[in-house]
Order: structure tokens, then C-alpha cells, then sequence
């Protein structure tokens, strides 16, 4: 949602969420190559998925976590490129 509050038992949460936290600069792993199975956010198990979004570049996944970490309240440090680019070569 909006104010990145998930939707119900479909989608978990950005904000607060307890698993992006844990992830941390790995949440571009998960955004680059997707997920499936089982998740647990926030005490609440979600078996959706997310697929995978190839195209983006590191430069854009970046942007992304850098927005996701410090939106809907969420406050985190800023993640510089080349960690990303060193993450995502440890992941693929």
C-alpha cells in the first residue's frame, strides 16, 4: 500500500518490517532475482512470492533500497553503490 503497510495476508509490510531489517543491503539479492516459499514478516507468514526484476540496473536497485529503507517511517543508513554491486555479485 501507500504507506507501505502490505496488504492484509497477500503482501507483508516495507514499513517496520522486521525481515527487511534483517536483510539489509541483501534485499537487492531478493529484488534482482525475486523469492519464493515461505516468509515470515513481522510474526506473520506470507507465501506469495516476488519475482524477479532482472532489468534494473545497480544504480536503480540503489535507489530502491535506499527509498525503502528510509520511507514510511523506516530510518536506515544510506547504501552506496558499491556495496550493492558487492552483493549482488555474492548473490548471483
Amino acid at each position: 500500500m501507500d504507506d507501505g503497510s502490505g496488504l492484509e495476508a497477500l503482501y507483508p509490510p516495507l514499513a517496520a518490517a522486521d525481515l527487511l531489517k534483517s536483510l539489509d543491503i541483501r534485499a537487492a539479492c531478493v529484488i534482482r532475482n525475486g523469492l519464493q516459499g515461505r516468509i515470515v514478516v513481522n510474526g506473520i507468514e506470507y507465501e506469495t512470492g516476488m519475482a524477479a526484476i532482472k532489468q534494473l540496473s545497480d544504480v536503480e536497485l540503489t535507489n530502491i533500497l535506499n527509498y525503502i529503507h528510509n520511507a514510511w517511517g523506516n530510518k536506515r543508513r544510506f547504501i552506496q553503490l558499491k556495496e550493492v554491486k558487492a552483493v549482488l555479485k555474492a548473490c548471483s
